[in-house]
């Protein structure tokens, strides 16, 4: 885990693997990533399941079912202290809404989303990072497995405009 200061209002909390420096754009779909795509409202659907469990207080739970089958649920140290983290979300008011402002896949087997988190007093930027889970065969539907490999959020909203 890496946390750094960013500076009056910012923080920034990151969870997982090292991916290298990935730009992501400000637009929906930017590289591939259309609103139809099955890979992409699944992950959306994980996305929002876990964020409404952060919104509803239920920290620890939420995170535990997000990063059970992940890497990232094994470091202990590291999601407790993005747990104290999230916790910390308190500090910018009530929370009110949560909305996709950006999706991404990066060739077949990578997508990122990324989120705003609304509170009274100020925004949130969530990030997270999907991976293409290779040691399962896709399910008779057809239907993949993805891994998340990357979860951080942070205040920097002027990082939006890039």
């Amino acid at each position: 885990m890496r946390i750094k200061p960013a500076g009056a209002f910012g923080f920034t909390a990151a969870v997982g693997l090292i991916l290298g420096a990935i730009s992501i754009g400000a637009q929906d779909g930017a590289t591939g990533g259309s609103s139809d795509d099955p890979v992409i409202a699944q992950l959306h659907a994980q996305s929002v399941k876990f964020l409404d469990g952060i919104s509803a207080g239920e920290i620890e739970t939420a995170y535990g079912e997000f990063l059970k089958n992940s890497q990232l649920g094994k470091q202990t140290a590291a999601v407790n202290g993005l747990i104290d983290k999230t916790r910390g979300l308190t500090k910018y008011g009530e929370f009110r809404a949560h909305e996709r402002i950006d999706v991404r896949r990066i060739g077949a087997d990578l997508v990122l989303l990324k989120y705003l988190y609304k509170c009274d007093d100020f925004p949130v930027v969530w990030y997270f990072t999907y991976y293409r889970d290779f040691r399962h065969e896709p399910t008779t539907d057809g239907a993949e497995h993805w891994v998340i490999v990357a979860v951080r959020f942070d205040s920097e909203l002027e990082l939006l405009g890039l």
